[in-house]
Formats: C-alpha cells, sequence, structure tokens
C-alpha cells in the first residue's frame, strides 16, 4: 500500500507541475498577446498621426502654390492656419504649419520676410533642362493623447520648388504643335520641347534629321505619321523617324506642362470676355490697351501675369513711328540725355513699300540703322538692353498697308547685349551680331558657305552678344535683299550666304488652323500645313545653294495677329541650306528680357 501511495503522490505532484506550466504559458502567452496588442495599437496610432501630418502639409503646398502663383513670383515664408483636427483628437504642435523659405541647401533664409535666393538647378522632370529654383520647407507635426493615456507624436517634412524656366534655353520651345515633316538635311542641337504635339519624319532612313539633345514633348508623339495638312502639300509617301545618337528611348521624353504665364493659361486668358488685355500669349508683344472698360467707367485690367511679362512694360526705351515721325520715350531707369534721344530718334531711316510674296500684299516698313543705334545704347544709364519699336500709324486712305519694322546694318551690337521687341511684324535684313555691317564675306560662315557647320558666326576679334528679336512673325532677309526685286519672281529675288546670331521669338499660323468667321486678324479658309520649326522664321528669297548660319533659340508662344498669309514655297521662296545651332551661351546668359516659363514640384516626404 505503502508504495502504492507514494505512487499517487507523485503522479500528483507531476500533475501539479504539468498544471503550474501550463498556467505559465497562458499567463506568458497572454501577456505577450497583450502587450503585441498594445504594440500594434501603438504602431496603428503613429501612422495614423503621420497621415494626419502629411495631410496638413498636403494643405499647405496648395496654399503656397495659390499664393505663388497669385504673387507669379517667390515668396518670403509663410505660416498657415491649416485645419485643426481637435475633433479627432490631434493638436498641432510647435505653431502652425510654416512653409519655410530656404536657401540651396534647405537651411532656413535668416529673415522670415525675406524671399528665398534662386539657384540655377536641373529640372528632375524634364531631361537636360536647367531652371532658377526657390526652395522652401513645408513641416507638421502633431500629437495625440490616445485611451490608454499614451502621447503620440508624428511630424513630416517636404521640400517644394517654384522654378522659373528660360525659355531661351532651346533650340525649339512651341506652345502649338511642333512639326518637321521631311525637312532637308538637319542636324539639331540644343534642346527641343513642345507643349502640344510632336511630329517628327524625315523621307529617307538616313540621318537627314538628327536630335543631339533631349527632345520632349506634353501630349502625343508622331514618328511615322504626316502632321495634320501635310498631305496637302505633299502625299506622306514612305516615312522614317529622325536619329537620336543617344537612343530614342534616352532622349525624348513625355513632360508637364510648362506654364508661360505662371499658371495653367485658361486661368487667365479669355477669349469671351470684353476685356482686350488678356485674350492670348499675343499680349506678350503688346502694349496694353488703354481702353475703358463701359461697365465700369475704368480702364481694362490688365493681368497681373501677361503685365508681368508685357515686353513693353520691360523695355527700357520705347520708340513709336507715327506716319513719318519717332518719338522716343525712356522707362524702367534708363536715362538718355536730350542728345541721346535724338540720335535714337534719328536711327528710324524713314519708310518704305514692299512687296511680301507670303502676305501677297505690299507692306509698309520702317527702317531702322542698329549701327547708328549701338553707340547711343553703349552709352545710356540705366538702359536694360531691351527697346520696343513699334509703327502704330492708322492703316488708312492713301496709307492703307500693313505697318512692320525692319532691322538693317545689325552686325555689331551693344556690348551687354540687346532685345528688339514690336507688335508689328520684323524683318531683320542682312548679318546680325556677327562683327561687321560691311564685309558679310568677313564673316568665315558667309565666305565658306559653312559646309560643314565648323565655321565662325563671326569676324575675327567679334564675340556674339546675347541678343533676341521679337515679334508677330520674324522674317529673315538674306545680305543681297532688294526692295526693288521685291515683286520679282523668286527667281529673281536670290539670296547670298548669310549669318544670324540671335533668339527669335514669334507667331506661327498653325496648321490646319481655321479662322472663326468674321474674325479680322484671319480673313482666309481653312490654311494647311505650317511648314514646321525648320520654316519656323519666314523667308522670301531663292536660297538654293546659299546657306543661312544662324546661333540662337526659337520660342512659339502664339498665332500671328498681323501677318496670316499661309506657308509655302512656289513664289514665295527657295529653301536655304540651314547650320542651325543653339547658342550655348544662353543657358546661363539668355538675351535681356528672356521670357520663363514655370514649374512647381514637391520632393520627398521626410520624418522628424
Amino acid at each position: 500500500m505503502k508504495l502504492k501511495n507514494n505512487r499517487e503522490g507523485g503522479t500528483l505532484v507531476i500533475a501539479l507541475l504539468a498544471v503550474l506550466a501550463v498556467s505559465a504559458a497562458i499567463g506568458v502567452a497572454m501577456n505577450t498577446t497583450g502587450t503585441t496588442g498594445r504594440l500594434t495599437d501603438r504602431n496603428r496610432d503613429f501612422v495614423e498621426a503621420t497621415l494626419v501630418a502629411e495631410g496638413a502639409v498636403e494643405y499647405g503646398f496648395g496654399v503656397w502654390k495659390k499664393r505663388i502663383q497669385n504673387k507669379d513670383g517667390a515668396l518670403p515664408t509663410i505660416d498657415i492656419t491649416g485645419p485643426t483636427f481637435a475633433g479627432f483628437g490631434y493638436s498641432t504642435v510647435n505653431g502652425p504649419l510654416k512653409v519655410q523659405a530656404c536657401d540651396a541647401y534647405g537651411a532656413p533664409v535668416a529673415s522670415a520676410t525675406a524671399v528665398p535666393t534662386g539657384v540655377f538647378v536641373s529640372l528632375e522632370n524634364y531631361p537636360g533642362w536647367r531652371g532658377k529654383s526657390y526652395n522652401y520647407v513645408a513641416s507638421a507635426r502633431v500629437s495625440q493623447t490616445n485611451p490608454r493615456g499614451e502621447k503620440l507624436e508624428a511630424g513630416v517634412r517636404r521640400r517644394f520648388q517654384y522654378v522659373e524656366v528660360p525659355l531661351f534655353q532651346a533650340m525649339f520651345f512651341y506652345e502649338h504643335d511642333l512639326e518637321m515633316y521631311k525637312p532637308a538635311p538637319m542636324m539639331v542641337t540644343g534642346l527641343v520641347h513642345t507643349n502640344s504635339d510632336l511630329y517628327l519624319s524625315v523621307a529617307t532612313a538616313s540621318t537627314d534629321l538628327t536630335f543631339q539633345n533631349n527632345v520632349s514633348y506634353v501630349k502625343n508623339y508622331y514618328d511615322n505619321v504626316a502632321p495634320p495638312g501635310g498631305s496637302l502639300w505633299s502625299p506622306p509617301g514612305t516615312m522614317y523617324p529622325p536619329q537620336y545618337p543617344n537612343g530614342e528611348g534616352n532622349q525624348v521624353t513625355q513632360v508637364p506642362r510648362y506654364e508661360p504665364l505662371g499658371k495653367d493659361p485658361a486661368a487667365v486668358l479669355n477669349t469671351t470676355n470684353t476685356n482686350p488685355n488678356d485674350d492670348s500669349l499675343h499680349e506678350i508683344i503688346e502694349p496694353p490697351s488703354s481702353a475703358i472698360d463701359p461697365a465700369t467707367g475704368k480702364v481694362f485690367s490688365d493681368p497681373g501675369e501677361l503685365a508681368k511679362r508685357r515686353l513693353y512694360n520691360q523695355a527700357g526705351i520705347v520708340v513709336t513711328i507715327n506716319g513719318t515721325s519717332a518719338t522716343v520715350a525712356v522707362k524702367n531707369g534708363t536715362t538718355l540725355t536730350a542728345t541721346q534721344i535724338t540720335s535714337i530718334a534719328a536711327s528710324f531711316t524713314g519708310k518704305s513699300t514692299m512687296m511680301d510674296q507670303r502676305e501677297g500684299k505690299s507692306v509698309d516698313v520702317a527702317n531702322f540703322n542698329i549701327s547708328a543705334l549701338t553707340p547711343v545704347l553703349n552709352a545710356a544709364s540705366g538702359f536694360n538692353g531691351i527697346i520696343y519699336l513699334q509703327d502704330v500709324t492708322p492703316a488708312t486712305g492713301s496709307d492703307a498697308e500693313v505697318k512692320s519694322i525692319r532691322l538693317q546694318k545689325g552686325g555689331i551690337l551693344p556690348t551687354a547685349g540687346l532685345t528688339v521687341v514690336s507688335q508689328n511684324p520684323v524683318y531683320v535684313q542682312g548679318d546680325y551680331n556677327t562683327g561687321t555691317t560691311t564685309s558679310p564675306t568677313a564673316v568665315p560662315a558667309n565666305n565658306t558657305g559653312n559646309p560643314n557647320n565648323t565655321d565662325s558666326p563671326t569676324v575675327a576679334g567679334y564675340t556674339r552678344v546675347p541678343a533676341a528679336v521679337i515679334g508677330d512673325a520674324v522674317m529673315l532677309l538674306s545680305n543681297s535683299w532688294s526692295d526693288g526685286n521685291a515683286a520679282a519672281s523668286v527667281g529673281g529675288r536670290v539670296a547670298s550666304n548669310t549669318t544670324f546670331n540671335m533668339a527669335i521669338l514669334a507667331g506661327v499660323m498653325p496648321s490646319l488652323y481655321t479662322p472663326a468667321s468674321g474674325d479680322p486678324h484671319y480673313p482666309q479658309a481653312q490654311y494647311g500645313y505650317s511648314g514646321g520649326a525648320n520654316n519656323y522664321p519666314r523667308f522670301l528669297e531663292t536660297w538654293s545653294g546659299k546657306t543661312c548660319t544662324y546661333f540662337g533659340s526659337m520660342v512659339e508662344l502664339f498665332r500671328s495677329k498681323t501677318y496670316t498669309g499661309k506657308w509655302d514655297t512656289g513664289n514665295i521662296y527657295s529653301p536655304p541650306t540651314r547650320r542651325w545651332n543653339f547658342d550655348p551661351k544662353y543657358t546661363d546668359n539668355p538675351p535681356p528680357g528672356s521670357l520663363d516659363a514655370v514649374t512647381i514640384t514637391r520632393g520627398a516626404w521626410m520624418k522628424f
């Protein structure tokens, strides 16, 4: 019996030990489960708090973006009274939501009222492009006490960038479709961009059209489709894509729009209201209208985004032609003596009437001798490099011809550069910014015809300066142009080798453009092919066997209003051998008054 009892006692002890072990295990499991649950809850609360902070920063981005667009420029640091989260159990930490103006390295600027200094940077979403970046850091930190009495805090930061992008850093920048349809052989250097569709094709599977740098577009890219209206002047036939030395996948990119007005143009431009100051991007080259709004009895408003970019507003000197008289006005800090004013007025050498074959009619040309302007502008105190030339003579009665401007003897420009702007169409006759006004063949590119595109576009000892010509349309006339031959057949207007070193900003007549009924600017039926970017500057001579050498940048932002003739060759012109090059100096030193587009971006999230 004793042995039996001992065995029963041992069994009981073992059972009790087993129960204790199981109980301990259950206790450990329950404790572990509770800890895991608390950690899970805490992690969930932290994630939720982080999302709340991110939401606050996103709210701040919206407020900052709207304010910076309304100002159309960089802002100092702003404190934002953001959304409240008290109803969700959250409160803000360290004051209101802040968008801090910073330097290039993310350090806060010294003063709360200071605007950050712009720094040139590469644009992340626009390969090859650079812009002047104004940097900000938005930060938000929130706290919450959860039901367990635990206090949680979460903070996030995000970088914002407002970037002004000079348009003259591209060989071609187009607001409308950019087209090159079966062009003569061309090597395109510099960036290429369109805010619309891109049509690029050649007639043979060769190197007829080669792009050396990045190409970007916003809508669609076509490399084997004729552009709108293209088949009207030449059957499409077989088409081939252009050549990309670095591979199409590396060079061609679809990107967001560049905004030439600092915000969506649809938010600024309005063709349906009665305000004459907000109709199109053509406003950039026009003076603001001083017409009276009959509804208010006041002068029509000029939207800030346009007012800031109007080159008339930016000009340091304005020369106005009315009839045969020239009036000179100074602006924006320019100071001129009476003698200088007289000399500038005397650079207007009178008017000519000549035939423009593309317009199909005689036009009035106000002639300006740039060689007479250059020494005066070099000596002008406070001159900012922008001169505005306009002919406002009413086109009525015996003087009914369309009015235009012509730049002659423009071989030597002011040492700080020169931008000539007009609301009128502008002719550039003969070498421009080459270092000579008397000996075209002294320019190596003219003397040889520049067969390999390696000959200098300037005479020895002359450094081409940043220059631009801006107008309703820009026509290039060779060194051999003669008004007396303007009405002759195309074979009677024979060009000679000519070199132009300047940026161009002008209008086009887009492919298949259909004028609105009753539109006085466009009295013709539907247009055909625009002629493409290779015919963006307009020609009026037989250039066969002759070379047009060009260093600069070409920007298209609007439809022409004054010169609305359709593109064609026929009796209008025969194309030149094009030796066209982007001027790399414009990347860091663009012409005076260079227009900027705008991008607004956000960087990665950071926790703190």
